[in-house]
Order: C-alpha cells, then sequence, then structure tokens
C-alpha cells in the first residue's frame, strides 16, 4: 500500500489539516516555529493500532464539546491508500469487488476504533465489503449428514409401520433443511437447531430410528461450532495487519556504546543497548552469530567474520555518505562486544563516543532507519528535523540517503529548518504548515505558496534556492528558467558557444513547468536575482507566461520565442531552433544502436515527431532530454553548425544578454 493523502482533524494544534498529498517517496515539511509541524507528524504516528488516545490529545479549545460526543465518532487521522498488486491478490480474498477500488480510506477515531471504506473510479464511496468466510465444506458435511439420514428413515419407514406414517412429516423436515439458504450465514445456527429438534420429535421411532437420529443429530450440532468459529473471525484484522505502519524519530537518537557485556546483550538486546542491536541487524550479525563466535577458541575465524561485517556496514554507510571513508570495526571476544572507527584521514580505530556528534548520529541513524524499512509491508518514516548535529553537506547526504535508498522501501516525511534538506529542483515534496489564528489551527497546504499568501513561511526553500545559485555562480550572476530539462542542456550549450563572455558566470533551471504557481520565478525574484524564463511557443509556454504575468512577473523577465521568431506560424519549441538536418544528425548520435531514418512528415514540434517516430517505429520512447545533451556537447565541442541554427541561436542569445544586461 502506499498513502496518497492524508488528513489530520481534532489532534492538538490541529483541528483540521486539510487533505494533505503525500508523495510517493519523500514528503518535505516546512514552515516557521512553533506552527504545528511536529505535531502532524506525531498524529499520524497515533494512528498506529498500538497508540490509545487520552483526552491531552485533543485541541484544548475543543475539548469540551468533543468530550461530550461518542470517541468512536470523533476523527482523528483519515488515510487514503492505493492498493499494489500484492494487495489485491492477498486482499481480494476478503474483501469484495477488490478489482473495482481506487483508494482504501482508512479513518481512526479518538475511541481507537477503524472504520474502512473503498472509492471507486467515479469517486464514490462505499463501506468496506467483506467477502464472507468460507465454509463450504462445513455447509457440505450439513447437507450429506441428512441427506444420508433421510436413506436411512426411508428405509426404517419400510421396515417399521407405525414410523412409516410420518415418512411425509420427516422427508418435508430434510427436503426445508436441504433447500434453505445457507448464504444467509445468520441463520445457519437456527437451521441446524430447528431441524434437530424437530427430527427427534417424529412420532414411533423405535431403539434403531433413535440411535439414527442421535448419531447425525451430534455430527450436525459438532459442526455449528467449527461454522461459528469461522464466521466470527474479525475480517478487519487481517486487512489491519496491512495497513501502513509509522515509525516516528526525533532528532535523538539512541547512541551506540563502545562496547556491551555479551551475555547481558544476548540475553537482552533491546533493554541492553538499542543502538547497538541495530548496528549489528544493520551488518547482518545476528545474536546467533554472536554466541556462537564467542564460544570459539579459533581467532583467525572471528577475524574473517569481524571483517565479513564491517564490509557490509561500512560499505552502505559510505554508499551515501561523502564526507569522509569510514570503517565500523566489530571486535568480538568471549565476554564483550566492542565498535570502533577508523577514516581515510586517520587510520587508527576510535571508539563511537570519542567520535563528534555528528557521526555519532549518522552511525545511530543510518542503523536505526535499515532496520525499520525491513518490513514486507508499507512503512512510513516521520522524522523531526534529522540530520541538525550534521553540516549542511552532511545534511545533503542525508536527504539523498532518505530518497535513493530509504524511500524505495518506505514512504519517508520529514520536518525540516534547513535549506540543505529542501530541494528547490523538487517542489512536488514540499508542503507548507502554518498556523492559523482565531482557533482555526494547524493548516497544511499542498500550495508552496498560496495566492496572497506571505513568502517568509518559506524560508527553508528561499535558503535554499539562495544557497544553490550563490554557491554556483559569482558576482553579477546570470539565471535563465526553462520549462524542463532538455531545455536546460539545449540553452547550457547555446549560451556557452555563442555567449562565450558570460559562461562562467550562468546558471539555467529548468524546472520551471513544475510548478502551477511559478514558485521559482517568484522566489528569484524576492531576492533580486536577475533573470529571464524563456519560454515555448505552444500551449504550455503560453500559459506558463499566463501564470506569470498573473504572479506580477514584470515583461522584462519573459522571453517568448514565438514573439522572438514572428515568421514561425505554427507551435514550437527551443528544439525546432535547430534546422531539422541537424536535429536529424544530433538523434542519429544520441542513438547510435538505431537505425534511424529522417521522418518523411514532420509536425509542427520537431520532439513530437521523433517521439511518434520512435513509437511506432522501435517501440520504445524518445528522450528528448539524452538528444539535448548531446546538442549541448556538440556546441560546446564547437562542431560544425549549419547556417540556420547558427542564425536561428545567435537570435535567442543576443535576446537574454540584451534582457539580463538591462536587468543588471
Amino acid at each position: 500500500m502506499k498513502i496518497v493523502k492524508v488528513r489530520v482533524q481534532n489532534y492538538k494544534s490541529i483541528v483540521d489539516s486539510g487533505e494533505v498529498d503525500i508523495d510517493s517517496k519523500l514528503t518535505v515539511l516546512i514552515g516557521k516555529n512553533e506552527q504545528g509541524k511536529s505535531n502532524f507528524l506525531k498524529a499520524l504516528k497515533s494512528f498506529n493500532a498500538d497508540y490509545k488516545y487520552f483526552p491531552n490529545d485533543l485541541p484544548n479549545h475543543l475539548r469540551p464539546s468533543l468530550d461530550v460526543k461518542p470517541k468512536e465518532e470523533v476523527p482523528i487521522v483519515i488515510l487514503w491508500l492505493r492498493l499494489n498488486s500484492d494487495d489485491l491478490e492477498q486482499l481480494g480474498e476478503i474483501i469484495e469487488d477488490i478489482k473495482k477500488v481506487k483508494y482504501l480510506r482508512v479513518v481512526k477515531y479518538y475511541g481507537n476504533n477503524y472504520k474502512f471504506t473503498t472509492i471507486d473510479d467515479n469517486n464514490k464511496e462505499s463501506v468496506v465489503k467483506f467477502t464472507p468466510p468460507d465454509i463450504t465444506q462445513q455447509i457440505e458435511k450439513l447437507k450429506t449428514t441428512v441427506t444420508e439420514l433421510k436413506t436411512k428413515l426411508v428405509a426404517h419407514a419400510q421396515r417399521q409401520p407405525e414410523f412409516g406414517k410420518n415418512k411425509e412429516k420427516f422427508e418435508q423436515l430434510v427436503n426445508s433443511f436441504l433447500d434453505a439458504n445457507f448464504s444467509d450465514t445468520v441463520q445457519i445456527d437456527n437451521l441446524v437447531k430447528t431441524f434437530c429438534t424437530g427430527i427427534r420429535g417424529v412420532p414411533a421411532q423405535d431403539q434403531p430410528i433413535q440411535n439414527d437420529i442421535t448419531a447425525a443429530t451430534k455430527v450436525l450440532e459438532a459442526v455449528l461450532p467449527e461454522i461459528n468459529q469461522i464466521l466470527s473471525t474479525d475480517r478487519t484484522k487481517y486487512l489491519s495487519k496491512r495497513l501502513p505502519r509509522f515509525i516516528y524519530h526525533s532528532i535523538t537518537l539512541d547512541k551506540i556504546p563502545n562496547e556491551v557485556d555479551v551475555v547481558q546483550f544476548i540475553s537482552e538486546p533491546e533493554k541492553t543497548s538499542m543502538g547497538r542491536l541495530n548496528l549489528c541487524r544493520a551488518a547482518g550479525l545476528s545474536m546467533q552469530k554472536i554466541q556462537e563466535l564467542t564460544q570459539t577458541a579459533d581467532a583467525s575465524q572471528r577475524e574473517v567474520y569481524e571483517d565479513h561485517y564491517k564490509g557490509h556496514i561500512s560499505g552502505g554507510l559510505n554508499e551515501f555518505w561523502t564526507q569522509e571513508q569510514y570503517e565500523v570495526h566489530f571486535r568480538i571476544e568471549k565476554d564483550r562486544l566492542s565498535v570502533s572507527i577508523s577514516d581515510g584521514t586517520y587510520s587508527p580505530r576510535i571508539p563511537p563516543s570519542e567520535r563528534g556528534d555528528g557521526f555519532q548520529w549518522l552511525l545511530s541513524f543510518y542503523s536505526t532507519i535499515q532496520n525499520e524499512c525491513a518490513s514486507s509491508f508499507t512503512v512510513v518514516i516521520l522524522l523531526d528535523n534529522p540530520a541538525l548535529e550534521l553540516h549542511v553537506d552532511g545534511q545533503r547526504d542525508i536527504k539523498r540517503f532518505l530518497e535513493e535508498k530509504i524511500a524505495s522501501n518506505a514512504q519517508v516525511i520529514y520536518v525540516t529548518h534547513s535549506p540543505a534538506m529542501v530541494d528547490p529542483l523538487k517542489m512536488k515534496q514540499i508542503r507548507t504548515v502554518e498556523l492559523i489564528s482565531d482557533n482555526e489551527g494547524t493548516k497544511v497546504s499542498n500550495k508552496i505558496i498560496k495566492d496572497g499568501g506571505h513568502i517568509d513561511i518559506l524560508e527553508p526553500l528561499r535558503s535554499a534556492i539562495g544557497s544553490s545559485v550563490g554557491y554556483s555562480l559569482i558576482a553579477d550572476n546570470y539565471n535563465i528558467l526553462v520549462e524542463g530539462s532538455a531545455d536546460k542542456f539545449l540553452l547550457e550549450g547555446i549560451l556557452h558557444k555563442f555567449c562565450p563572455e558570460i559562461k562562467n558566470s550562468f546558471i539555467v533551471n529548468g524546472s520551471l513547468a513544475e510548478s502551477r504557481e511559478c514558485l521559482l520565478a517568484r522566489v528569484y525574484k524576492g531576492f533580486r536575482f536577475p533573470f529571464v524564463a524563456v519560454l515555448d511557443s505552444d500551449s504550455g509556454g503560453r500559459e506558463i507566461a499566463k501564470r506569470l504575468r498573473h504572479y506580477d512577473i514584470e515583461e522584462k523577465n519573459i522571453i517568448e520565442i514565438g514573439k522572438l521568431f514572428p515568421e514561425k506560424k505554427d507551435e514550437f519549441t527551443l528544439a525546432d531552433l535547430v534546422s531539422p538536418e541537424m536535429y536529424h544528425e544530433v538523434v542519429k548520435m544520441s542513438y547510435p544502436e538505431k537505425t534511424i531514418e529522417e521522418p518523411k512528415e514532420r509536425g509542427s514540434k520537431i520532439e513530437k515527431t521523433y517521439e511518434d517516430e520512435f513509437k511506432e517505429k522501435y517501440k520504445i520512447g524518445f528522450s528528448k532530454t539524452r538528444v539535448s545533451q548531446s546538442l549541448k556537447k556538440m556546441l560546446i565541442e564547437d562542431k560544425r553548425i549549419d547556417k540556420v541554427t547558427k542564425d536561428n541561436l545567435k537570435k535567442l542569445t543576443k535576446e537574454i544578454h540584451t534582457k539580463l544586461t538591462d536587468i543588471c
């Protein structure tokens, strides 16, 4: 299962957060202090079945009114879940029409009860209908027993004339039972008891008849408890076991001790040191193996395993930590298990406690998070200001570790005030948190900036963009915003080729189209960075231009290539400034493994022409970014460029340079 969105209500500072979209990998919460960011994380953690609500979980000003309501009707956390193929397979046995389910909606209430509903493609919501448990074998046994009894009673009727007078009566009882609707499971108990009472009351029974009836009714009455046991199974429990499990971590983690007593650690590992236990698990070192190695007198055998576990934990740690190469050494002795650290700068081994707080946090965090994500079901990691102990580069490494390693197995939601933990090129990850006055409580917004909203709530994002720009450029820097990554590479090559005077002092940002709120342009404007937005001459470019003007981005900051090349009547993009012949040569260079012929029929946009061509002829996608990278390389390497392309690109470069120069 993957969480699609959440909603928190009636929890501490949160009256109603609103519906909050959750990224499939990583969601970042930003906002000023004391806005309720931590409360939002803690509320999500409270969704777990082992959390029980108390009155102090409710908002103070709402507690009197909420306390008089039935606890089972006060919602706290709502999740919208998208089912994966495994969920469909496993839950298909208990949920009716599961293939029609678009989302599973789960509500946890103040009374610690859950409600399950399904949402279909038409957004129709229905209470989850559970497929009845399978009792076909038990029903078959009931019917077989009664059928066999009927055969015996017919024989007895022929043998015993007095009993034969009641043949119609017992046959009616039998047929009524066999024809009953056993799918109405509520009535099964009554059906069996009614039949047993009726068949025992048939007159003129001698001893053989009584014996057969008694034997049959004993079987029927013995099957009833089996049926009731199966029917009493709570189908929601199986579903509940597959729900996401929320793991909450604050900035404090269990530090890893230098050494632990082996006997104590093996007998009570969690109580002795959770930090050391996580480290051993992350290295693949089990309690059984520790016990085995402490009992061997062969030191060389211990060293082989110590090196093995060192390599396992060190390799994973260094994969995402670029500040230094570390080695985590285990020493397994008869009475103690110790750990030490060496690095590329200082080879002697040092106990964890003698390392800086930043590294101690890193090692504990890495081990803990790796273990939390070792689950076959959905895990959601909730982090409150992670990596505060680390410097900026270390924080970036942690973000990369979360995104590339942890988010492949779990969803991650974290709060941060650090610019290094915010990626300005991935704004779809960002949610803003703000405490509204007049007892409205904490609101979480999917929009980076609300219309008319204050930009100071976005300080981490503004700082992230500012620091990345400042880090990349020298004084009098130039900034060009384009719609996507393909435009970015192409424009970098164009400026390098035709505007060498600024080739070391510009940056092209290729994510303008990501945000409908035009966040990049608005933040660049807020920082007073000189910038222009270069837009394609198509519906997408025109829509962005319209939004830029809506957010008061001035005309001097906007370049619409359609106005720069009015002779081009059809829709076109930056790539169409390259001649068709040259573009084809670059496509061939980008796809050397394919035999590519120049398209006989071209649409107005050359990239779309090749997309259609590749789809039809080669059954593969066409990467315009890949081709743009090749174009950039060709331009930088100063390879031959035809006159049409050169004239077009020079004209664009002149316009960009003129506008940026005027702005500066």
